[in-house]
């Protein structure tokens, strides 16, 4: 006769099994209790038994670098050893804790614990985990802890019941309600199934069986916040059965928790308030924005009455839409709405990567006029002023970071976080700095919500929607043990509860929604290195130039002023391209540049495949370079390039292959490159039609989805005076030059040729 140890899983109850020989046929399993693991476990070693050896929590947690440890199991016996002693105290190891010994899931070993006060522990030589495993097994059947097993009535002659058939939700005076789950024939309250947890009860008798109150459906009502579960234990422990208090957040949690139909009985306003707010549907039918000038497009207007809905129920989310889906579009819109519709008059505040403070301004203006958008950035920045100035305040992450207390003093009607997985990491003052900011609603906007964990998501939950998802500990229960499993219960369950809060679209989903092509002019600012050259650049070489161009004799010198400009278009690139530079690139600083890096990291991870066009071959030789450091594949095509067709059927056909960087001249005519679905212009050509031939290397027959077509141009420069011009000439339909003629006259006139020749932030031409 064979006795083998293991542990269930979900209970983590430890069973001996009897067997008549070993891998013979279970005759009965026989389940031990905590306390007596221990002892169990030296009988069998006493007796010859298979046994297991626990690994000793002192050797676990001292490994040092010359400790012998199996490749296998390296990586996690290091984060726990970094971790400490600490994690086997984990509220989520409660169910695998035995008296000294814990099981570890993630090593599949018992540990046993040691006393820290006692001296002379080393480095172990050694970790050897073998001895330690303790096999696991899942059972569909709840199991009892041993010592609930011996009761009056043997719960397995009444029935187990691990699954709810309905909830039922019903107003209860002004502001309570009751909420009735129901079990069969029978009905129970949450009062009464928290008041039963609360107490440490595994089971509820009830006339139809005993409710397992450990079940996976019921799993989620220790997670409900701690304040609504103090008040529902309080009213459970009273007998009183009445109504319950939970806040919009908490009533949302439990209905995403539920497979089960929840249904609102009874009839009147506040049941028809509840219907619909089960429904996600805000308080009226959405009327379109008179200050919004443009039209949402379907998938729009349905996120933009999601964001509404939050905001009328003091509720917050998570708009992460696929990149060129228009996040900025909606919230725009929503701020509309709060303005004319609800009445809302507390300034808004947008905090965003410093690359798109223009990008936000420049929106505002063209979409909502009737919005004030005001920087807050700059060393000579103020806050007041900038209120004076607007009601749309928009500012970086840094700037938010040094100036939280200022901002802290002030309540927002909204704070809008572009890009917010750039403040993800918990631990650092940036997102410190965020949580403390008070608003009446946070909304985060990211394309990419989880780039690496799911701990990410937590973090951006607490940022706003803080205490939805519980503590760190309640918030690893949910995870599970392998977060990786994207069909588990745990990742399905996590899914209902964050998806009242979260939207995301993606381009495949709502392609028929979409233009084939979008077209987005991206601005940027000057860095301070960037603004002396370009302003000296203009001092000295711009003079003559300009004193030949405001004469009316005498030819003008196109030579020159070509030179001129193409020096003005490097600074605008790249400083290191300007001065010759490339190898230490890294040591300029660039607004186009960063905004250029933005570009490609948001595109790579909404998984777009990106064309960058430049005509300058040294601002390909600096992509070249990042792309490399960045480990991304990529290919280039130049006028020296030889074997074309190859490169781009790479880029086409190669999944690993994510860039393709082109030279205007080269790159822009004659190949088909339908496998990106990005255009980044890094630098304006003379003229439009150019830059739209280059386009249309991937906006052709066999794109098989939309293209975004970004258009980076560097504010108070000639760049942005030359967009200006070519946009004017595109309406007019006058003819350009051609792509290899450098005589400006056939481009722009004198009185063109002294606009662009005006220096960054000046009024007035030199």
């Amino acid at each position: 006769m064979r006795l083998e140890p293991s542990i269930e899983f979900l209970s983590g109850t430890l069973f001996l099994t009897v067997r008549a020989v070993s891998g013979g046929p279970d005759l009965l399993q026989i389940a031990v209790p905590r306390r007596r693991v221990d002892a169990a476990l030296a009988f069998l070693s006493e007796t010859g038994q298979p046994s297991v050896v626990p690994l000793s929590a002192a050797d676990l947690f001292y490994v040092g670098p010359d400790t012998k440890i199996e490749e296998e199991h390296k990586l996690e016996i290091l984060r726990l050893a970094a971790e400490g002693e600490d994690v086997l105290d984990q509220k989520r190891r409660e169910r695998f804790q035995y008296g000294e010994l814990v099981f570890l899931e993630e090593l599949g070993v018992l540990v046993r614990r040691w006393d820290r006060g006692e001296s002379g522990w080393r480095e172990p030589a050694t970790i050897e985990l073998e001895a330690a495993r303790m096999p696991t097994f899942r059972t569909v059947r709840p199991i009892l802890e041993p010592e609930q097993a011996l009761t009056e009535n043997p719960l397995a002659a009444v029935g187990i019941l691990t699954e709810f058939d309905y909830i039922e939700i019903e107003p209860d005076g002004e502001e309570s309600l009751s909420i009735r789950y129901g079990f069969g024939d029978s009905d129970v309250s949450l009062e009464e199934l928290l008041a039963a947890r609360g107490a440490g009860l595994p089971y509820l008798e009830t006339a139809s069986g005993w409710i397992d109150l450990n079940a996976p459906a019921l799993r989620n009502l220790g997670s409900l916040p701690a304040q609504a579960r103090a008040r529902a234990e309080g009213a459970g422990g009273n007998g009183d059965s009445g109504g319950l208090r939970l806040s919009s957040a908490e009533l949302l949690r439990l209905q995403a928790s539920s497979t089960a139909p929840i249904r609102v009985e009874g009839e009147g306003s506040r049941h028809d308030f509840l219907r619909r707010f089960l429904d996600l549907r805000p308080a009226d039918p959405m009327v379109d924005p008179e200050g919004l000038t443009s039209v949402l497009r379907p998938y729009q207007r349905l996120g933009v009455e999601w964001l509404k809905f939050l905001y009328e129920n003091d509720l917050a989310g998570l708009l992460c839409d696929d990149m060129g889906l228009g996040k900025t579009h909606q919230a725009m819109a929503l701020m509309v709405i709060l303005r004319e519709q609800l009445g809302v008059d507390e300034p808004f505040l947008v905090v965003c990567p410093r690359t798109v403070i223009s990008h936000w301004r420049n929106k505002l203006r063209e979409y909502a006029p009737g919005l004030r958008p005001a920087y807050y950035h700059g060393p000579q920045r103020d806050l007041e002023e900038s209120l004076a100035d607007g009601d749309v305040i928009l500012t970086s992450y840094g700037v938010m970071r040094n100036d939280v207390q200022r901002f802290g003093e002030r309540r927002w009607g909204l704070i809008v976080f572009d890009e917010v997985q750039q403040i993800k990491n918990r631990s650092t003052q940036g997102y410190r700095a965020a949580v403390a900011l008070g608003a009446r609603m946070k909304l985060g906007l990211t394309g990419t919500p989880i780039e690496n964990s799911l701990t990410e998501l937590k973090g951006l939950f607490d940022l706003v929607l803080p205490g939805y998802l519980g503590g760190d500990d309640t918030y690893l229960d949910l995870l599970g043990t392998n977060e990786l499993d994207a069909d588990s219960w745990y990742a399905v369950n996590l899914r209902r509860l964050t998806a009242p809060f979260v939207l995301r679209r993606v381009k495949t989903a709502v392609l028929d929604e979409l233009p084939e092509k979008i077209e987005d002019v991206r601005t940027c600012r000057l860095s301070a290195e960037q603004f002396d050259l370009y302003r000296q650049t203009i001092e000295t070489k711009g003079v003559t130039l300009m004193n030949a161009l405001r004469s009316e004799r005498g030819a003008l010198p196109y030579i020159h002023i070509f030179a001129l400009l193409n020096m003005l278009k490097q600074i605008c690139d790249h400083p290191a391209l300007a001065v010759g530079d490339l190898d230490r690139y890294e040591n300029y600083e660039s607004g186009k540049w960063d905004l250029c890096k933005e570009l490609l990291e948001e595109s790579f991870d909404s998984g777009q495949k990106v064309v960058v066009f430049s005509q300058y071959l040294g601002m390909i030789g600096i992509l070249e370079r990042h792309l490399t450091k960045l480990g991304v594949e990529f290919v280039t095509l130049t006028g020296s390039t030889r074997e074309r067709g190859k490169v781009v059927d790479r880029f086409n056909n190669d999944e690993d292959c994510r860039v393709f960087l082109g030279s205007l001249k080269a790159g822009g005519t004659g190949i088909d490159l339908v496998g990106g679905s990005v255009v980044i212009h890094y630098d304006r050509w003379w003229n439009a039609a150019r830059e739209d031939q280059a386009t249309d290397r991937l906006y052709r027959i066999g794109q098989k989805r939309a293209v975004h077509v970004f258009k980076l141009i560097t504010e108070e420069t000639f760049e942005e005076r030359i967009a200006a011009i070519i946009d004017r000439k595109r309406r007019l339909m006058e003819s350009v030059v051609q792509e290899d003629d450098p005589q400006l006259k056939k481009i722009f006139s004198r009185e063109e040729l002294i606009e662009l020749l005006q220096g960054p932030g000046l009024d007035e031409p030199l």
